[in-house]
């Protein structure tokens, strides 16, 4: 037992929450040209960024993040001991983490420096994973968590997802949602 309120991780659970990190990356970098290698089919658009705003870009942690937390669970639900309570509070814990994360480094490093670079955003989605991925596996390890938080834990999941679908259509226009290349919004690029 890891203190009283945490749990004692099996090291296959450990270790599959760690190599999250390098597949997240990697398979998120190339979701980076998924929708143009489709010829821009709108399926493809819901997971991969349709244009070069921050939010599509988010797109690129978020989903590869969830799906292996999905899987994972599916692997390690009867034999892990790790409620799943505690297994979708880490996954929120990562995916909210990674979001904000890069979120925050990319509005600092523009705010600061007046541009953007594409391997400092590189660096920040790699940076994103790897922090939302410690934080869950701190989470998990440490933290009291009751069955009840179930529920909230899936609507944590489950926002952001609807989020990224609908606004991959009908974006607000604020910053976040802008394509720095081509000035517009959404996947329709329509002048605003």
């Amino acid at each position: 037992m890891n203190g009283k309120k945490g749990i004692s991780l099996q090291k296959p659970v450990r270790n599959w929450i760690l190599f999250g990190i390098p597949v997240a990356f990697i398979l998120g970098s190339v979701m980076h040209f998924v929708y143009e290698w489709s010829g821009n089919n709108t399926l493809a658009g819901i997971f991969s960024p349709v244009n070069e705003s921050v939010w599509e870009h988010l797109k690129l942690p978020f989903w590869p993040l969830l799906v292996w937390w999905i899987v994972g669970y599916f692997l390690f639900k009867k034999k892990s001991g790790v409620s799943p309570a505690r297994w979708f509070s880490c996954c929120a814990v990562s995916l909210w983490a990674s979001l904000v994360f890069i979120i925050v480094v990319h509005y600092t490093y523009t705010g600061v420096f007046g541009g953007e670079s594409m391997l400092v955003d590189i660096l920040a989605m790699l940076a994103g994973i790897l922090v939302g991925q410690l934080l869950a596996l701190r989470v998990c390890k440490c933290a009291d968590i009751k069955d009840g938080l179930l529920i909230p834990a899936l609507i944590a999941i489950i926002l952001p997802a609807a989020a990224f679908i609908v606004f991959t259509f009908v974006p607000p226009e604020i910053p976040l949602f802008i394509d720095t290349q081509s000035n517009t919004y959404g996947i329709y690029n329509a002048k605003k």
